[in-house]
C-alpha cells in the first residue's frame, strides 16, 4: 500500500475549490490521478491544484483538493485466535500551500484538512484497529533538486494526524539524452497504526504533450507481517 501522489500531490474541498476555480478560469490548473496496487493493498486518488491569484502551477500559493480510496490488510490476534484483518478507507481533503520553482530546485509545502472513513472486517478486529471516521490534518513537504543537467533527486513526506499515518518517498532520476523521459529508482515507507509497508522499485515518466505527463512504477513491497510481493502503479497529471 502506498500514498503515491504524483508531483505536488496534492471532495470537503469542493465547497472551497469551487469559488476559487471560478475566479481563476483563465489560469491553468493541475489535475492529478492514479492508482497503485499489490497483494498488500491499493491506493487510488484523483484531485486538482488551483493556483491562487497571481500564482501559477508550481510557483506561488495554491489550493488543492484530493479524494482517495485506500485498502490494506494485516495479521492480528482476536481472543487468542490468529486473524487476517482487511481494511477499506475512503478519504477526502482540502488544503493550501506554497510552491517554488527555480533553475535547479522545485518544491512545495502544504497543509490539508479532511475526513477518512475506515471500515475493518471481520467485525471482531474493530475494537483494536483504526475503524470509523476521523478528521485528518496533514502537513506535507516535497522537494526536487537538479544535481546535474540530467540527474536529479526528490523527496516527498507527509504525516496525517487523526489516522496516525505517514508516507515518505525518495527517488533518484535521470533523463537519457535529449528525450522527454525520466527514469529512476524509488524507495518508500508507508505506515499507520495497523500497517507498515516498505517498497523499492523503479519508475518511468514522460511528457506526452498538450499538458499531459504519464508515469508508471513497479517493484517489490514488503508488508510488516508478510512476504515481499510485486507492486505496480500508474499516474497521470494534466495542466490545463
Amino acid at each position: 500500500m502506498s500514498h503515491h501522489l504524483h508531483r505536488y500531490l496534492l471532495l470537503i474541498g469542493l465547497s472551497c475549490a469551487g469559488p476559487l476555480a471560478s475566479a481563476q478560469d483563465a489560469a491553468p490548473k493541475l489535475y492529478i490521478g492514479g492508482s497503485q496496487g499489490s497483494s498488500a493493498g491499493t491506493y487510488t486518488y484523483a484531485g486538482q491544484i488551483v493556483p491562487l491569484e497571481g500564482a501559477q502551477v508550481g510557483q506561488g500559493w495554491f489550493q488543492k483538493t484530493v479524494a482517495s480510496w485506500l485498502t490494506y490488510q494485516y495479521d492480528t490476534t482476536v481472543a487468542g485466535v490468529p486473524t487476517e484483518a482487511k481494511a477499506g478507507a475512503a478519504g477526502i481533503e482540502s488544503g493550501w500551500g506554497y510552491a517554488w520553482d527555480t533553475e535547479r530546485f522545485k518544491g512545495d509545502v502544504s497543509l490539508s484538512l479532511g475526513l477518512r472513513n475506515t471500515h475493518l472486517r471481520p467485525a471482531a478486529v474493530r475494537a483494536d484497529g483504526q475503524h470509523g471516521t476521523r478528521v485528518t490534518l496533514t502537513p506535507q513537504v516535497a522537494a526536487r533538486y537538479l544535481l546535474t543537467p540530467r540527474w536529479d533527486a526528490d523527496v516527498l513526506a507527509s504525516y496525517s494526524a487523526g489516522t496516525q499515518s505517514s508516507f515518505t518517498r525518495a527517488r533518484m532520476g535521470v533523463r537519457p539524452g535529449d528525450t522527454e523521459w525520466r527514469l529512476g529508482l524509488e524507495a518508500t515507507l508507508s505506515e499507520g497504526k495497523d500497517y507498515r509497508t516498505r517498497q523499492t522499485g523503479v519508475f518511468a515518466g514522460r511528457s506526452m504533450g498538450s499538458g499531459w505527463f504519464l508515469e508508471v512504477n513497479a517493484g517489490q513491497a514488503r508488508p510488516k507481517d508478510g512476504k515481499s510481493t510485486p507492486y505496480v502503479g500508474l499516474s497521470a497529471s494534466l495542466v490545463r
